[in-house]
């Protein structure tokens, strides 16, 4: 299972984030384009551009670029266990972590002006076994439903007089129709 925990950092990556833009707006332009070395110009660190450029230019929906995250994948991020440290090399940056559950790997990290959003792998919980389950039928005749146990001791057949109230009250309802006793009616209008 994967997770994504968000992370407030205080460094300043506008630099990066406009070079990132300039990236993305590049993919889109020319879809053929498809390289880092394409992009080596605009000044962004491979690893990062690598990653924009396959998603912005992936994309053949996308026609605009507004807001562009700095992506990093699990090739460019440095994990410190003992420490509760992730380091980015590429972008000279560190920072802790506190996660509440273990994590095996961190797939990805995206950075933008104020979070940083760590994307980890998960080890799932083993499913539960149950041995004993409970039926219900909700769609009887003459009753709201019907529950019984996996064993077959116990059959509940719950809501008899529901049938009996609803027909009591829509007869009622029919009658004040027909009488054109408005107020009467809307008295009764949610029973």
């Amino acid at each position: 299972m994967i997770l994504t925990f968000k992370i407030k950092h205080d460094r300043d990556f506008t630099v990066q984030l406009k070079q990132a833009k300039q990236v993305a707006e590049f993919a889109v332009a020319n879809r053929d384009k498809l390289s880092s070395k394409n992009v080596s110009h605009i000044g962004l660190k491979s690893v990062i551009s690598n990653q924009i450029l396959r998603k912005y230019g992936g994309n053949k929906k996308c026609k605009n670029v507004r807001r562009v995250n700095l992506i990093i994948p699990s090739q460019g991020i440095k994990l410190d266990a003992e420490n509760k440290a992730i380091r980015i090399p590429s972008l000279d940056f560190e920072f802790t972590y506190q996660f509440g559950k273990e994590f095996s790997k961190v797939n990805q990290i995206e950075i933008n002006s104020k979070w940083v959003f760590v994307s980890v792998t998960v080890s799932e919980e083993e499913e539960y076994q149950s041995n004993h389950w409970l039926g219900v039928d909700r769609n009887t005749t003459g009753h709201c439903c019907v529950a019984a146990s996996s064993d077959g001791n116990v059959v509940l057949k719950l809501g008899r007089k529901a049938q009996y109230t609803h027909k009591k009250y829509s007869k009622h309802r029919k009658y004040l129709q027909r009488q054109k006793r408005r107020r009467a009616l809307s008295r009764l209008k949610k029973r």
